[in-house]
C-alpha cells in the first residue's frame, strides 16, 4: 500500500504507530550524564570524628571520595562535590549518604581536618588498592545485620562506575 502525503490514515494505523513509538521509547537504555561520561574520582579519604562521638558511632567510619585532593580544593578555594559512603569500621559499606558539598573553607589543610554536614573530621586518604577492596566488596567479612543494599542514591556514580574510575586512575 503506497501512502500519499495528504491521504489520510486510518485509526488502526495511527494507534499502532503510537503504540510502536511507545514501545521504543520504553524499551529505550535511559542514560544519565554520569553513565555517559563518568567523572575521574580518584582520592578518597576516611574521616575520623573529633572528639567522642555517641554510642557506636565510632563503628561508623565515614568514606570521602573526591576528584581532586583536599589539599586542592583547599589551596584553590573552589567548590567541589564529593561522594559520602559510611562504612562499618572499614571493612563494608554500611551506607551511601550520597553527594556532599565540599567548600574550601571547610578544609584545614594543616589539620588535616574537613567540616561535613556540621561536623569536624580529621581526614587520612587511603590507597587504591583499599579502597577498591571496599567497593568491590561492599558486604566485607564482619558478620553484621544491615540495611538492604548498599544505599546509594541513584543519580549518583554506582558502585561500578567509582571502581573504573579508581582502576583508571592507577
Amino acid at each position: 500500500m503506497k501512502i500519499r502525503p495528504h491521504s489520510p490514515i486510518s485509526q488502526y494505523q495511527y494507534s499502532l504507530a503510537i503504540m510502536a513509538a511507545g514501545l521504543l521509547l520504553i524499551s529505550w537504555p535511559a542514560k544519565t550524564a554520569a553513565q555517559t561520561s563518568p567523572v575521574p574520582y580518584k582520592h578518597a579519604y576516611y574521616l575520623f570524628l573529633e572528639g567522642s562521638g555517641t554510642g557506636c558511632e565510632e563503628c561508623y567510619v565515614p568514606l570521602l571520595i573526591t576528584q581532586n585532593a583536599l589539599d586542592q580544593i583547599a589551596a584553590g578555594g573552589r567548590f567541589e562535590e564529593g561522594i559520602l559512603i559510611i562504612t562499618y569500621e572499614r571493612d563494608s559499606i554500611w551506607q551511601g549518604k550520597g553527594k556532599v558539598p565540599l567548600f574550601a573553607a571547610h578544609i584545614l589543610t594543616g589539620e588535616r581536618i574537613v567540616r561535613l554536614e556540621a561536623k569536624r573530621y580529621r581526614y587520612q586518604e587511603i590507597g587504591t588498592e583499599e579502597v577498591l577492596k571496599l567497593l568491590e566488596h561492599p558486604m566485607g567479612t564482619i558478620p553484621i545485620s544491615r540495611p538492604r543494599g548498599t544505599g546509594m542514591h541513584p543519580d549518583d556514580p554506582s558502585l561500578a562506575d567509582l571502581i573504573k574510575a579508581f582502576k583508571n586512575s592507577q
